[in-house]
């Protein structure tokens, strides 16, 4: 069985970060404000070990222009917006499955 070797790191609040944590996950960072979040975020962006980051729809619906235009150009790592405790925040979000098609090149759903 092959090791996936890349990291999930959560960035968000605690409700957030614990429900990634009793799953297992145990690379995370708490945010306490929006500037707090982004600043997470784009260290995240520049950190290779990470395949796939997790963040509230509120922290990334706060960033700056151009760290959501870096979110939306990076294949690696694959930057997923959920839900807080407030729930959806209605903004645009892309599926799971843009999502992979972007950081693998192709859709993995269609089938030959």
């Amino acid at each position: 069985m092959a090791e996936y070797r890349d990291k999930i790191y959560v960035i968000g609040d605690s409700a957030l970060v614990t429900g990634f944590k009793l799953a297992g996950v145990d690379n995370f960072a708490l945010t306490d404000s929006d500037a707090d979040g982004e600043r997470k975020l784009a260290e995240a962006l520049n950190d290779s070990s990470l395949g796939i980051v997790i963040v509230s729809e509120r922290v990334l619906e706060t960033c700056d222009w151009r760290l959501r235009k870096k979110v939306d150009a990076a294949a690696k790592p694959v930057v997923v917006a959920i839900p807080d405790r407030r729930g959806p925040s209605g903004g645009e979000t892309e599926s799971l499955n843009a999502l992979i098609k972007r950081a693998l090149g192709f859709d993995i759903s269609k089938k030959k």
